[in-house]
């Protein structure tokens, strides 16, 4: 799937016409169409625009969220948010905040393994 396509798509999601979109980003729906249609390939700064207002990565907008080969995706996006958030954070303090989510983690798997073995 190129940008052209993402872009399109994102749009289509949120219900927003081409000149809904170009309201948001400051620029006329001759733009956007443009954009979709592949015609146009936006700029560095209008892509960080794009990923802002759909509330996605420029890793997903440009690449399709390919990173390694795998693609992450989060549905929660405050919960994408937050992490953005933690990974400024001093390593002292992501550590124990990984300290935290590992624990409530385990705590899940515990309850999961529970759950089978009294089914049983």
């Amino acid at each position: 799937m190129t940008i052209a396509n993402r872009i399109k798509r994102l749009r289509q999601e949120r219900g927003w016409s081409q000149a809904q979109l170009g309201q948001r980003l400051g620029v006329h729906q001759k733009q956007i169409s443009g954009y979709e249609r592949g015609v146009h390939v936006p700029s560095a700064d209008m892509l960080a625009k794009i990923s802002e207002v759909f509330d996605v990565s420029l890793d997903y907008l440009i690449l399709g969220g390919q990173t390694g080969g795998r693609r992450l995706e989060v549905g929660d996006r405050e919960l994408i948010r937050q992490m953005e958030e933690i990974d400024k954070l001093p390593e002292e303090e992501k550590s124990a905040i990984k300290t935290v989510l590992e624990t409530f983690i385990l705590k899940h798997r515990f309850q999961q393994v529970a759950n089978e073995a009294s089914t049983r």
